[in-house]
């Protein structure tokens, strides 16, 4: 391909559709010609293995913010990007930076967010959800929803591409995390133990399938009310809203008392031949109007100004930045991919009986310390 043209590759999500949408026209207005090539997030991490191998050429690429960061950093894969902070939340603009240089763009944020029936909660627990929440009172509410219904009204979305993630808010719940500061695993710990034993009561109150649900399935739940009550991510938001949804002034947003929070991201990978146009279409990408035009489809902007002119139009902005404070990042480890792959393995292992909870993570943390 010409070297006029710069290939972009992405992950195939909701949040993503935006940059492709053909009534925003986000590039139209942008100097450089692109090509957008979207991978679903499954085969996302293994396509951008080929990228960094030189079996495939792409000029930027997504990143899942500081999950990644420190080791594409440290192997080399990335380049250090032309990035100015004005107007990025904080909390973001920090995440683009490894030891004070630059290597991201932020795209989107994808964080623990809890989208519930107003209607259906207030009758069954006699008050709305509060903004934030711990995950004891979001089971005990999934208990109730099933007592009085007889309904499973909770969806999870506990595919095993997705599981570890959305376990995380339950596996922190008493203190710990699946890592210590060090970077060790300590995912074995008795309280990480009883964390992830109270996701998996959760499972009792879930629709049938759940262990097959991705965003898709969750997105299909709350639009079509067929869920009471689901944790989904924010990038998700924008599209669960869009037109289509059964009575979308009915959704109340809530979040964790410790979720986790990752930002997509734009990189340019070391391979990439022509930097300066690359630079540029990643400060475009970043500016205000884009921001606020894919932040609208995403449900999950960058920017402040784009919350305080988009709260009318997105409601769950406020419970949304209250999300992104509370937010903890996993820490900066080597081989941070293989690590928590080993974890996804081996909690879905657990959520389908294939293993105790007990089992899982000890075996977690026994192969996540054989990785030299």
């Amino acid at each position: 391909m010409g070297q006029d043209v710069l290939r972009v590759l992405a992950v195939d999500d909701p949040a993503v559709k935006g940059y492709l949408d053909k009534e925003l026209g986000i590039f139209h207005d942008c100097q450089q010609k692109v090509v957008f090539h979207t991978i679903p997030w499954a085969d996302y991490y293994a396509e951008l293995m080929e990228v960094f191998t030189g079996k495939t050429e792409y000029d930027i690429v997504m990143v899942a913010g500081h999950l990644w960061l420190r080791d594409f950093v440290e192997n080399g894969t990335l380049s250090e990007i032309d990035f100015e902070e004005e107007d990025i939340l904080p909390v973001i603009a920090k995440e683009m930076r490894y030891q004070g240089k630059a290597y991201l763009s932020p795209s989107f944020c994808d964080g623990h967010m809890i989208v519930y029936r107003k209607s259906i909660i207030s009758q069954i627990m006699g008050k709305e959800l509060e903004p934030v929440i711990t995950p004891l009172e979001y089971l005990q509410v999934a208990k109730s929803l099933n007592d009085v219904t007889g309904k499973r009204l909770v969806a999870m979305k506990a595919h095993e591409s997705e599981i570890f993630t959305d376990a995380l808010p339950f596996l922190r719940m008493n203190g710990d995390d699946v890592y210590g500061e060090d970077g060790q695993p300590v995912c074995d710990s008795k309280n990480v133990i009883e964390g992830l034993q109270a996701y998996l009561d959760l499972k009792d109150f879930a629709m049938e399938g759940t262990e097959h649900f991705g965003n898709e399935e969750i997105a299909d739940a709350i639009r079509e009310n067929k869920a009471a009550m689901a944790v989904t991510w924010s990038g998700q938001l924008g599209v669960i809203m869009e037109e289509g949804c059964v009575e979308p002034d009915d959704l109340g947003f809530s979040t964790f008392t410790a979720p986790w929070n990752v930002t997509w991201s734009f990189a340019i990978s070391s391979g990439c031949r022509q930097k300066d146009a690359a630079n540029a279409c990643l400060r475009y990408l970043r500016s205000s109007a884009v921001d606020k035009a894919v932040g609208r489809k995403s449900g999950a902007p960058v920017k402040g100004s784009s919350y305080v002119t988009g709260v009318a139009a997105c409601p769950w902005f406020p419970v949304q930045k209250q999300m992104m404070d509370l937010a903890k990042p996993l820490p900066s480890i080597h081989r941070s991919g293989e690590k928590n792959g080993i974890l996804y393995k081996n909690i879905y292992q657990a959520f389908i009986g294939r293993k105790t909870v007990t089992e899982a993570m000890e075996a977690a943390r026994q192969e996540i310390d054989a990785i030299i």
